[in-house]
Protein backbone atom coordinates (compact mmCIF):
# COMPACT_ATOMS: atom_id res chain seq x y z
CA UNK A 1 0.00 0.00 0.00
CA UNK A 2 2.73 2.20 0.67
CA UNK A 3 4.73 1.34 -2.23
CA UNK A 4 1.17 2.55 -4.20
CA UNK A 5 0.45 5.88 -2.56
CA UNK A 6 4.45 6.97 -3.02
CA UNK A 7 4.00 5.93 -6.95
CA UNK A 8 0.61 8.34 -6.78
CA UNK A 9 2.50 10.75 -5.60
CA UNK A 10 5.05 10.52 -7.79
CA UNK A 11 2.74 10.87 -10.52
CA UNK A 12 0.76 13.61 -9.76
CA UNK A 13 4.17 15.85 -9.07
CA UNK A 14 4.96 15.38 -12.74
CA UNK A 15 4.99 18.13 -14.98
CA UNK A 16 1.58 16.66 -16.79
CA UNK A 17 -0.46 17.00 -13.53
CA UNK A 18 0.37 20.58 -12.97
CA UNK A 19 -1.16 24.20 -14.71
CA UNK A 20 1.98 25.88 -15.57
CA UNK A 21 1.09 28.39 -17.44
CA UNK A 22 -2.14 30.84 -17.53
CA UNK A 23 -3.60 29.26 -21.12
CA UNK A 24 -4.23 26.12 -19.17
CA UNK A 25 -6.95 28.21 -17.42
CA UNK A 26 -9.72 27.68 -19.93
CA UNK A 27 -12.29 31.06 -20.13
CA UNK A 28 -16.00 30.33 -20.82
CA UNK A 29 -19.45 32.83 -20.86
CA UNK A 30 -17.86 35.92 -20.82
CA UNK A 31 -18.61 38.09 -23.41
CA UNK A 32 -17.20 41.48 -22.38
CA UNK A 33 -13.76 41.17 -20.31
CA UNK A 34 -10.41 39.46 -22.29
CA UNK A 35 -9.51 36.05 -21.33
CA UNK A 36 -6.00 37.74 -19.80
CA UNK A 37 -8.17 40.26 -17.55
CA UNK A 38 -10.15 37.00 -16.14
CA UNK A 39 -7.18 34.83 -15.83
CA UNK A 40 -5.20 37.76 -13.88
CA UNK A 41 -7.57 37.86 -10.80
CA UNK A 42 -6.71 34.20 -10.19
CA UNK A 43 -3.59 34.82 -7.91
CA UNK A 44 -2.10 31.01 -8.82
CA UNK A 45 1.35 30.93 -8.13
CA UNK A 46 3.21 28.86 -11.29
CA UNK A 47 3.65 25.86 -11.01
CA UNK A 48 0.95 24.40 -9.26
CA UNK A 49 -0.25 20.81 -8.78
CA UNK A 50 -3.50 20.68 -10.20
CA UNK A 51 -5.01 18.56 -7.15
CA UNK A 52 -3.70 21.16 -4.33
CA UNK A 53 -5.81 24.25 -6.41
CA UNK A 54 -9.14 24.11 -4.71
CA UNK A 55 -12.35 25.23 -6.79
CA UNK A 56 -14.18 27.20 -4.05
CA UNK A 57 -11.76 29.48 -2.38
CA UNK A 58 -10.69 29.93 -5.77
CA UNK A 59 -14.66 30.97 -6.86
CA UNK A 60 -14.58 33.18 -3.96
CA UNK A 61 -11.35 34.59 -4.87
CA UNK A 62 -12.72 35.69 -8.40
CA UNK A 63 -16.37 36.68 -7.08
CA UNK A 64 -14.62 39.13 -4.69
CA UNK A 65 -12.98 40.73 -7.50
CA UNK A 66 -15.43 40.84 -10.02
CA UNK A 67 -18.06 42.77 -7.45
CA UNK A 68 -15.58 45.02 -5.33
CA UNK A 69 -18.78 46.77 -4.06
CA UNK A 70 -21.09 44.80 -1.05
CA UNK A 71 -24.07 43.48 -2.85
CA UNK A 72 -25.63 40.17 -3.05
CA UNK A 73 -22.43 38.09 -4.14
CA UNK A 74 -24.39 35.31 -4.12
CA UNK A 75 -26.36 36.34 -7.39
CA UNK A 76 -23.08 36.91 -9.29
CA UNK A 77 -22.74 33.67 -11.64
CA UNK A 78 -18.91 31.90 -11.22
CA UNK A 79 -18.08 28.19 -11.04
CA UNK A 80 -14.86 27.02 -11.68
CA UNK A 81 -13.78 23.25 -12.06
CA UNK A 82 -10.49 21.52 -12.47
CA UNK A 83 -10.16 19.05 -15.21
CA UNK A 84 -7.24 15.96 -14.72
CA UNK A 85 -6.39 14.85 -17.84
CA UNK A 86 -5.59 17.70 -19.44
CA UNK A 87 -4.64 19.40 -16.44
CA UNK A 88 -7.45 22.47 -16.80
CA UNK A 89 -8.82 24.75 -14.76
CA UNK A 90 -12.84 25.75 -16.54
CA UNK A 91 -13.69 29.09 -15.42
CA UNK A 92 -17.18 29.67 -16.16
CA UNK A 93 -18.48 33.80 -15.59
CA UNK A 94 -20.94 35.99 -16.06
CA UNK A 95 -19.56 39.32 -16.89
CA UNK A 96 -21.11 42.66 -17.50
CA UNK A 97 -20.42 45.34 -19.81
CA UNK A 98 -18.47 48.53 -18.80
CA UNK A 99 -21.47 51.23 -18.18
CA UNK A 100 -20.09 54.54 -17.27
CA UNK A 101 -16.55 56.39 -17.80
CA UNK A 102 -14.74 57.42 -15.24
CA UNK A 103 -13.20 60.88 -15.39
CA UNK A 104 -11.13 62.48 -16.15
CA UNK A 105 -8.87 61.19 -18.11
CA UNK A 106 -6.30 62.32 -20.45
CA UNK A 107 -5.91 60.08 -23.54
CA UNK A 108 -8.01 57.07 -25.10
CA UNK A 109 -5.43 54.38 -23.76
CA UNK A 110 -6.03 55.91 -19.83
CA UNK A 111 -10.08 55.69 -20.19
CA UNK A 112 -11.25 53.80 -17.24
CA UNK A 113 -14.90 51.95 -17.23
CA UNK A 114 -17.08 51.07 -14.62
CA UNK A 115 -19.69 48.16 -14.80
CA UNK A 116 -23.37 48.01 -12.93
CA UNK A 117 -21.31 46.30 -9.98
CA UNK A 118 -18.25 48.81 -9.17
CA UNK A 119 -15.36 46.64 -11.06
CA UNK A 120 -13.09 49.46 -12.36
CA UNK A 121 -11.02 48.27 -15.32
CA UNK A 122 -8.85 50.08 -17.80
CA UNK A 123 -10.12 49.60 -21.21
CA UNK A 124 -7.37 47.02 -22.35
CA UNK A 125 -9.29 44.83 -20.21
CA UNK A 126 -11.98 44.80 -22.31
CA UNK A 127 -12.19 42.61 -25.85
CA UNK A 128 -11.70 45.09 -28.53
CA UNK A 129 -15.75 44.47 -30.12
CA UNK A 130 -16.99 46.52 -26.79
CA UNK A 131 -14.54 49.38 -27.79
CA UNK A 132 -16.73 50.48 -30.25
CA UNK A 133 -19.53 50.81 -27.88
CA UNK A 134 -18.40 52.25 -25.06
CA UNK A 135 -20.62 54.22 -22.82
CA UNK A 136 -21.13 57.96 -22.39
CA UNK A 137 -22.01 58.53 -19.09
CA UNK A 138 -19.59 60.05 -16.89
CA UNK A 139 -19.09 59.15 -13.41
CA UNK A 140 -16.56 61.44 -10.97
CA UNK A 141 -15.21 59.73 -7.57
CA UNK A 142 -13.62 60.60 -4.54
CA UNK A 143 -10.04 60.33 -3.86
CA UNK A 144 -10.70 56.59 -2.60
CA UNK A 145 -11.78 56.00 -5.83
CA UNK A 146 -15.55 54.28 -4.79
CA UNK A 147 -19.00 55.64 -5.17
CA UNK A 148 -21.08 54.20 -2.01
CA UNK A 149 -23.93 52.79 -3.32
CA UNK A 150 -23.24 52.65 -6.85
CA UNK A 151 -25.45 49.84 -8.32
CA UNK A 152 -28.79 50.65 -6.68
CA UNK A 153 -27.77 54.44 -7.81
CA UNK A 154 -26.94 53.33 -11.17
CA UNK A 155 -29.73 51.02 -11.59
CA UNK A 156 -32.20 53.62 -10.72
CA UNK A 157 -31.12 55.79 -13.49
CA UNK A 158 -30.64 53.41 -16.15
CA UNK A 159 -34.59 52.38 -15.43
CA UNK A 160 -35.16 56.28 -15.47
CA UNK A 161 -36.68 58.87 -18.62
CA UNK A 162 -34.86 61.25 -17.82
CA UNK A 163 -31.49 60.94 -19.21
CA UNK A 164 -28.17 61.19 -17.21
CA UNK A 165 -24.89 62.47 -18.28
CA UNK A 166 -22.74 63.04 -15.52
CA UNK A 167 -22.51 61.80 -12.14
CA UNK A 168 -20.64 63.78 -9.58
CA UNK A 169 -19.61 61.35 -6.83
CA UNK A 170 -16.81 63.25 -5.56
CA UNK A 171 -18.60 64.29 -1.76
CA UNK A 172 -20.40 60.56 -1.20
CA UNK A 173 -22.73 62.77 1.12
CA UNK A 174 -23.59 64.92 -1.54
CA UNK A 175 -23.98 63.45 -5.04
CA UNK A 176 -25.04 65.41 -8.11
CA UNK A 177 -26.37 64.61 -11.28
CA UNK A 178 -26.16 66.61 -14.62
CA UNK A 179 -29.34 65.92 -16.28
CA UNK A 180 -31.18 66.67 -19.56
CA UNK A 181 -33.20 68.92 -17.25
CA UNK A 182 -30.84 70.55 -15.33
CA UNK A 183 -28.50 70.24 -12.16
CA UNK A 184 -29.97 67.94 -9.61
CA UNK A 185 -28.71 66.79 -6.00
CA UNK A 186 -29.13 63.69 -4.35
CA UNK A 187 -27.42 63.89 -1.43
CA UNK A 188 -25.97 60.63 -0.08
CA UNK A 189 -27.66 57.64 -1.73
CA UNK A 190 -29.73 55.84 0.31
CA UNK A 191 -31.20 52.39 -0.35
CA UNK A 192 -32.85 50.80 -3.49
CA UNK A 193 -36.32 52.33 -2.67
CA UNK A 194 -35.19 56.17 -2.04
CA UNK A 195 -33.06 56.13 -4.79
CA UNK A 196 -35.70 55.08 -7.28
CA UNK A 197 -38.40 57.12 -5.46
CA UNK A 198 -35.65 60.36 -6.11
CA UNK A 199 -35.40 59.26 -10.07
CA UNK A 200 -39.34 58.71 -10.03
CA UNK A 201 -39.76 62.49 -8.41
CA UNK A 202 -37.12 64.24 -10.58
CA UNK A 203 -39.29 62.48 -14.23
CA UNK A 204 -42.48 64.29 -12.59
CA UNK A 205 -41.07 67.41 -11.84
CA UNK A 206 -38.95 67.44 -15.52
CA UNK A 207 -40.57 70.52 -15.94
CA UNK A 208 -38.72 72.54 -12.85
CA UNK A 209 -37.49 74.72 -15.32
CA UNK A 210 -40.29 76.78 -15.88
CA UNK A 211 -40.39 78.10 -12.22
CA UNK A 212 -40.82 82.06 -13.02
CA UNK A 213 -37.38 82.38 -11.28
CA UNK A 214 -35.44 80.13 -13.14
CA UNK A 215 -32.63 82.19 -13.97
CA UNK A 216 -31.64 81.83 -9.93
CA UNK A 217 -32.61 78.44 -9.41
CA UNK A 218 -29.48 76.46 -9.01
CA UNK A 219 -30.26 72.97 -8.77
CA UNK A 220 -33.41 70.31 -7.86
CA UNK A 221 -32.74 69.50 -4.25
CA UNK A 222 -34.12 66.08 -4.02
CA UNK A 223 -32.36 64.97 -1.29
CA UNK A 224 -35.90 64.11 0.56
CA UNK A 225 -37.49 62.88 -2.60
CA UNK A 226 -41.04 63.39 -0.68
CA UNK A 227 -40.22 67.10 -0.04
CA UNK A 228 -38.38 68.05 -3.31
CA UNK A 229 -36.90 71.85 -3.31
CA UNK A 230 -35.28 74.36 -5.72
CA UNK A 231 -32.42 75.37 -4.60
CA UNK A 232 -32.05 79.69 -4.74
CA UNK A 233 -29.71 81.80 -3.14
CA UNK A 234 -32.62 80.54 -0.19
CA UNK A 235 -33.77 77.30 -0.75
CA UNK A 236 -37.54 77.39 -1.30
CA UNK A 237 -39.81 74.55 -1.65
CA UNK A 238 -41.34 73.19 -4.73
CA UNK A 239 -44.78 75.25 -5.48
CA UNK A 240 -47.58 73.78 -6.92
CA UNK A 241 -48.01 75.47 -9.46
CA UNK A 242 -44.79 73.87 -11.01
CA UNK A 243 -46.14 72.05 -14.13
CA UNK A 244 -45.95 68.27 -12.79
CA UNK A 245 -46.07 65.66 -15.98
Amino acid sequence: MSGILAGLGWVISQPDWTISKPEQIQIEGNQYLSDTTVRSMLQIPYPQLIMELAPAQLTAQLTAKLTPQPIDRGAVNVKIDRRILPPQLIVQIQDLPPVARIMPTNTTQSQTFIDERGLQLPISSYRPTVWRSLPTLQLMLPNQGACPGWSQLYQAIHASPVAVGVIDCHNPQNVILQTEVGKVRLGAIGDKLKVTNQMQQLDRLRNWQKHPRSEDVELLDLENPYSPKLQLSQPIAVPDRVEVR
